[in-house]
């Protein structure tokens, strides 16, 4: 067989045919494993490409889920103290500005539980929750075997308590608690995938995947509600959405302002929401992935994420460059380019090991 070439089966045939009354190690039956003596195994063998593929885009999935539950949440309970008139210019406007950049709401007009409606049950908004949940779990039926009964269980769970017709049309209220209820769930959902799944059964492209979609969506709220001019409450907003305004509040006393919470949100390795955390758990993972190169030089996907975990490192907050943020979040999409260009290959044009033709 030639380079490159792959076969689903490879049979190997013996000289003559065997004869277990002569050899009874000949007997064909005693290559077979026996099941009152299973060898013991620690990891689950070869892990397709597709069930990789699969695994990376469920994180990715459940963490875009989990974007857009957080941005509702915040578009009805209004984190800042504006008044109703100045919301329309502030820090309500860029929420809903963003609702429909991301493909959840057909407009920026109307009252919030209608708009609330649309990100979090809409059919047809391809941004919306329900489309991600939908998207994960479709990801989620080719990996029944890899994934947790209580996993399943939970991401069903998630997907009804969206999909299910609003008891209360028009209400906020209503959908307040239908967007913390799956909040909650979609918490679940990562506690179990960090706590109960093999970590030799393709864990680290699940983790990856989340990893990679996390950073990207702060960096984009960080662009969004981080800017020179950023108010208050665009501050509460964005410590909102990432989830640390327990932690921030914990650190400073005095209030947001700008350059602790880029710091938090940004740069700071231990905050587990920060994009500094998350450029460091890839660069873990791809050191724990096996290479194609026989040289010891670093893969395409292993550079970029060094070089910016790199510059990430050495940033300061106060004078971050203004174009700073959107160039990381570029680059962070080029990442996860270069993750499924490497893992993922869907042509013949796919990496493959490099031949071993220098000595020890």
């Amino acid at each position: 067989m030639g380079a490159g070439v792959r076969a689903a089966d490879v049979w190997v045939l013996a000289g003559r045919d065997p004869d277990p009354a002569q050899d009874p190690a000949q007997d064909p039956a005693q290559a077979l494993p026996r099941p009152d003596q299973p060898p013991v195994r620690r990891v689950q063998g070869l892990l397709p490409s597709r069930a990789a593929d699969n695994l990376f885009w469920l994180g990715r999935y459940l963490e875009r889920a989990e974007a857009m539950l957080r941005l509702t949440v915040c578009l009805l309970t209004g984190t800042g103290t504006v008044s109703r008139a100045e919301e329309d210019h502030g820090t309500h406007a860029r929420l809903r500005g963003l609702l429909h950049a991301w493909g959840a709401v057909p407009t920026v007009f109307g009252p919030a539980a209608a708009l609330a409606a649309h990100a979090l049950a809409g059919c047809e908004a391809w941004g919306s929750a329900l489309s991600h949940v939908g998207a994960a779990r479709r990801n989620a039926a080719s990996l029944r075997e890899r994934l947790s009964l209580e996993t399943w269980r939970a991401l069903s769970t998630l997907h009804d308590v969206l999909e299910r017709p609003d008891a209360v049309p028009g209400s906020e209220a209503a959908w307040l608690d239908r967007a913390e209820r799956a909040l909650e769930l979609a918490s679940a959902l990562s506690g179990l995938a960090q706590e109960n799944m093999n970590r030799a059964g393709g864990w680290p492209f699940v983790d990856m995947g989340r990893r990679i979609e996390r950073a990207i969506n702060t960096c984009r709220f960080a662009a969004i509600f981080a800017g020179d001019d950023a108010s208050g409450d665009d501050l509460a907003t964005l410590l909102q959405l990432v989830d640390s305004r327990i932690s921030y509040g914990a650190r400073y006393l005095l209030g947001v302002a700008l350059a602790p919470v880029r710091d938090m949100v940004l740069l700071d390795p231990f905050n587990p929401r920060s994009v500094a955390f998350q450029i460091e758990r890839l660069g873990e993972h791809l050191a724990g992935l096996p290479s194609l190169r026989q040289d010891g030089l670093p893969e395409p996907q292993t550079r970029l994420v060094r070089s910016l975990a790199g510059e990430i490192a050495s940033a300061e907050a106060a004078s971050l460059p203004a174009g700073a943020i959107p160039d990381w979040e570029a680059r962070l999409s080029a990442i996860a380019e270069a993750v499924a260009a490497r893992y993922f290959p869907g042509d013949s044009d796919a990496a493959r090991p490099e031949r071993l033709v220098a000595l020890a």
